[in-house]
C-alpha cells in the first residue's frame, strides 16, 4: 500500500520558508505543498505567487481547516510563534516552528502543554542537528573519546551587517517588537547544540552589545536598533563543565560561520558547519603530545553532507523527520521541550546582560 501524501501548509513567507522549508518539501515525495499564510491576504497572495503555491491565506486557522492541513512549518517572524503554534495545534496541525520557538519560557511552556494535549508532533528548527558533522562529533564526545571535556568554546558569526551602508533586508530581526536580536537568532542554534553533546545547563552569564544603534532601510528611511547585534555569553552545565560563547553578524568576511571547539583530558576536536562532511581531530598520545590536528571524513552513516540544487543536504533530513514522525507516529527531535529548555537559557542569559551576574537556570 503507498504511504499517504501529508498536506502541508507554510506560515510566513520570506526568505526562510523560499529558501529552506519549501525547496526541503518539494524533495520528499510524501508531501504534497498546498498553501500559505502571511500577515495580510496581499502579502500571501505575492508569497503564493513567489512560492509556487496555489492556495493564500491571511489566518493560520482558517487555513489549516479550509485546506485539511495536516502540518504547518511556521517560518513567521519570532514574536508570532506563539500564537501561529497554538492556531496551529487547535486546528489540529502538526507543527514545525522555527527558533527560537518563543519570546521567552512561560510562552515556551505554554506551547509545550498545547502540544502534549493536542497530541500532535511538534519540532523546532535547530537545523544544524542534522549536519553530519555535528552529529560525529556529539558520538564521540559521548563515546568518551575526548576524555574528560575540560571546555570548549563556540562562536557563530557572519558578515550579514557588517557593510553599514548597505541597506537593511529583513529588518525584523533588528527590531525587539519582533522578537529579533543576534543572540535569539544564532545563539540558540550554539545553545541546542552544546546542550545536546553536554547535557543540562545549570546557570548563565552574558553581555550583549549594539554595535551599530542607527541602519538604513530600503526605502532610505533611518531604522533605530534596539536590539543585540553582538553577544558573549557563557554557560555552566550540571556536570560542571564551562564554555564561552560568541555571536554577531558583524564579522566582515564570513559566511555561515559557526564553529565550536571541544578540549579533553584525551583529546580535542572542531566542528564547523562549513565543512559538514569534515570534522578536524586531535586524539591519542601521539597527535596530542605533538599537538597534531587531522581532518577526517564523516563516514556516510552519519548523513548526506553535499547539497541538493541550492538545499544543503540536512535542511532535507530535517524535513524528513518531521515527515516521517507524522506519518509513523513517532517522537520528534529536536522537540518543543528542547525549545522550551532553550528559551530557558536564552531568559537566563538576557537577565544576567541586563544586570551582570551568573543567573541559575530555572526548572
Amino acid at each position: 500500500m503507498a504511504e499517504r501524501r501529508l498536506r502541508v501548509g507554510i506560515v510566513g513567507v520570506g526568505n526562510n520558508a523560499a529558501t529552506h522549508h519549501v525547496p526541503a518539501y518539494r524533495l520528499l515525495p510524501n508531501v504534497e505543498l498546498i498553501a500559505c499564510c502571511a500577515t495580510s491576504l496581499s502579502r500571501a497572495q505575492a508569497g503564493a505567487k513567489r512560492l509556487g503555491l496555489p492556495k493564500a491565506y491571511a489566518d493560520v486557522e482558517t487555513m489549516i481547516r479550509a485546506e485539511s492541513l495536516d502540518a504547518v512549518s511556521l517560518c513567521s517572524t519570532n514574536d508570532a510563534h506563539y500564537q501561529n503554534t497554538l492556531d496551529a495545534l487547535q486546528a489540529g496541525a502538526h507543527v514545525l516552528c522555527e527558533k527560537p520557538m518563543a519570546l521567552d519560557r512561560n510562552q515556551a511552556q505554554e506551547m509545550v502543554a498545547q502540544a502534549e494535549r493536542a497530541d500532535r508532533r511538534a519540532m523546532v528548527a535547530f537545523t544544524y542537528r542534522f549536519v553530519p558533522a555535528a552529529k560525529m562529533a556529539q558520538e564521540l564526545i559521548a563515546g568518551g573519546e575526548l576524555g574528560e571535556v575540560f571546555t570548549f568554546q563556540a562562536t557563530y558569526v557572519s558578515a550579514y551587517l557588517s557593510d553599514l551602508a548597505a541597506p537593511i533586508e529583513k529588518d525584523w530581526k533588528l527590531r525587539e517588537s519582533k522578537g529579533g536580536g543576534v543572540f535569539a537568532d544564532l545563539g540558540s542554534h550554539l545553545i541546542y547544540l552544546t546542550r545536546w553533546w553536554f547535557g543540562e545547563v545549570a546557570r548563565a552569564s552574558g553581555m550583549k552589545k549594539t554595535i551599530a544603534p542607527l541602519r538604513n532601510l530600503a526605502d532610505a528611511a533611518r531604522l533605530q536598533v534596539d536590539v543585540d547585534d553582538a553577544c558573549s555569553f557563557w554557560l555552566e552545565f550540571i556536570s560542571g563543565l564551562t564554555g564561552s560563547y560568541y555571536v554577531t553578524k558583524y564579522a566582515t568576511g564570513r559566511g555561515n560561520c559557526q564553529r565550536i571547539e571541544v578540549y579533553g583530558s584525551k583529546g580535542a576536536l572542531a566542528y564547523s558547519v562549513e565543512r559538514p562532511g569534515e570534522i578536524e581531530v586531535c586524539v591519542g598520545l601521539i597527535p596530542t603530545g605533538a599537538r597534531q590536528w587531522t581532518i577526517i571524513a564523516v563516514p556516510d552513516r552519519f548523513g548526506d553532507s553535499g547539497t541538493i540544487g541550492q538545499l544543503e543536504a540536512y535542511r532535507l533530513e530535517q524535513a524528513r523527520v518531521f515527515v516521517d514522525g507524522i506519518l509513523h507516529n513517532r517522537p520528534v527531535e529536536p522537540s518543543f521541550q528542547d525549545g522550551l529548555a532553550c528559551q530557558r537559557v536564552l531568559d537566563a542569559v538576557s537577565q544576567s546582560a541586563s544586570a551582570p551576574a551568573w543567573v541559575r537556570i530555572e526548572r
